[in-house]
């Protein structure tokens, strides 16, 4: 079986008959020295430039988060009907439902659930909140409690479940089966 190479090897340098062995080794030195130096200089020579898609990422500021959605509008208060709040618990992967009233709370598994706000099509439009019923947008706003924590207060879109929302590391919550009446108010209960 033939041996493998070795990773480094020496050399010995044999004196040559008249030179100076202490001017050999010298130069020996000076010549590894120097290449060193050129081989670490082209290594400092430029700075690290941090590439834009290197940069940490940032969490954007989710627009259809609280500040009560820059006051939360009659119309979506004003709407009846429901909505299936569905909470998972990425630890463990167990879900359950909560099926909450406009308007009201559900208490459940350490959770309170308030239902504040629905929209059949929720636009927004110029930092305005629009009920456009010719869209097909269902959003539930909701106040999120666990064990008397706040713990998210927006709007969660049936539609998008991932785009936007509670944003935690143990808990996932969306919002499935926004369920209203059709409409009999016409205009009141549309726009602003």
């Amino acid at each position: 079986m033939a041996e493998s190479a070795p990773l480094l090897r020496v050399y010995r340098v044999k004196s040559i008959e008249g030179s100076n062995p202490s001017l050999s080794a010298m130069f020996l030195k000076t010549l590894l020295g120097l290449s060193l130096a050129v081989f670490l200089s082209a290594c400092d020579g430029e700075k690290t430039q941090e590439i834009e898609w290197q940069l940490p990422l940032s969490v954007p500021t989710d627009p259809h988060a609280s500040a009560k959605a820059k006051q939360l509008p009659d119309w979506a208060v004003n709407n009846q009907g429901s909505a299936t709040v569905v909470v998972l618990n990425k630890a463990t992967t167990r879900i359950f439902e909560v099926s909450v009233q406009n308007g009201s709370t559900e208490k459940t598994n350490d959770w309170s659930i308030q239902l504040q706000g629905l929209a059949q099509g929720l636009r927004i439009k110029d930092n305005t909140l629009i009920n456009d019923e010719e869209v097909s947008n269902p959003a539930a706003f909701v106040a999120l409690y666990y064990r008397d924590t706040l713990m998210y207060e927006g709007w969660l879109y049936q539609d998008f479940p991932e785009l936007f929302g509670m944003d935690n590391s143990h808990w996932k919550v969306w919002v499935k089966d926004v369920t209203m009446p059709p409409s009999s108010q016409g205009d009141d209960n549309n726009n602003t």
